[in-house]
C-alpha cells in the first residue's frame, strides 16, 4: 500500500507532464507531417473536439495518470512499475493527442518502442525475444489492416501497435491489441448507429489500443515486468 502511495503522489507531476505533452502535440499551429495521415476531408470535428470540449477532455484524460501509476506501484517491484507507469504515460498521452487531433506522435512511439525493448534486454527475468516478436507482429497485422480499410487506420495507429506489442511481448501483447480492436468495433458500431459519427468520417483508434494495453498489463504484467 506504501508503494500504490508513493506511486500516486509520483504521478501527480507525472500527470503535469502528461499534460504539457498532450497540449504541445495538439497545437493548432503545429503541422502534422508524419502521423495517422487522415485525409483532412474526412477530419470533421467530433462533438468533444468543439468549444470547451478539448480543455475538459484533456484534464480528464490525463488525471488518469496518477491513478494507473498507483495501479503500478501495488502489482510490481519498484523497477518494473517505474518501467510500466512509463508506458501508461505513454498510453495516455497517445490517447488524448488521438481524440483531440487524430494525432499518435511519433516522439511518443518511437522512443517509446526503443525503451520498451531495451528494458526486456536489460530487466531481470524479461522477454526479449517475446518482446520483438510482439513488436514485429503487432506492427505486420495492423500495416495490413491499414491498407486493407484504406484510411480507417491511420500509420500512427500501426506505431502505436508495436509499442504495445514490444513492451508487452508474447501472448498478453496480441491479448492487447486483441481487445482493443473488440473495443474499437463496439464502441464505433453504437457511434454509427446513434449517428454520433458518419460512416467515412474519421475517429480516434488509439484510445481503444491503449485502454487494451493497459488492462493487460496491469492484469498480466509486461515482457519487462512479468507477474
Amino acid at each position: 500500500m506504501t508503494t500504490a502511495i508513493a506511486f500516486f503522489l509520483l504521478g501527480l507531476p507525472a500527470a503535469l507532464f502528461a499534460d504539457y505533452l498532450v497540449r504541445r502535440f495538439t497545437r493548432a499551429e503545429e503541422e502534422i507531417d508524419d502521423e495517422d495521415d487522415i485525409d483532412e476531408a474526412d477530419r470533421v470535428e467530433l462533438p468533444w473536439q468543439r468549444g470547451s470540449g478539448p480543455d475538459r477532455l484533456r484534464l480528464v484524460v490525463v488525471a488518469t495518470v496518477p491513478v494507473l501509476m498507483a495501479l503500478a506501484g501495488r502489482r510490481f517491484d519498484t523497477p518494473q512499475a517505474l518501467g510500466v507507469s512509463a508506458l501508461l504515460v505513454a498510453l495516455v498521452v497517445c490517447t488524448a493527442t488521438d481524440l483531440l487531433r487524430f494525432r499518435v506522435p511519433n516522439a511518443i512511439t518511437y522512443p517509446g518502442t526503443l525503451l520498451a525493448l531495451g528494458l526486456a534486454i536489460v530487466m531481470p527475468d524479461a522477454d526479449p525475444v517475446g518482446a520483438l516478436a510482439a513488436a514485429l507482429l503487432g506492427g505486420g497485422m495492423f500495416l495490413v489492416l491499414a491498407i486493407l480499410s484504406r484510411g480507417g487506420l491511420g500509420l500512427g495507429d500501426v506505431k502505436l501497435a508495436v509499442l504495445i506489442g514490444a513492451a508487452l511481448g508474447l501472448p498478453a501483447g496480441y491479448q492487447a491489441l486483441f481487445l482493443g480492436v473488440i473495443l474499437a468495433g463496439a464502441v464505433l458500431l453504437l457511434f454509427y448507429v446513434t449517428g454520433l459519427v458518419g460512416r467515412k468520417q474519421a475517429v480516434p483508434y488509439a484510445p481503444f489500443l491503449a485502454i487494451g494495453a493497459a488492462v493487460v498489463v496491469l492484469l498480466h504484467g509486461a515482457a519487462f515486468a512479468p507477474l
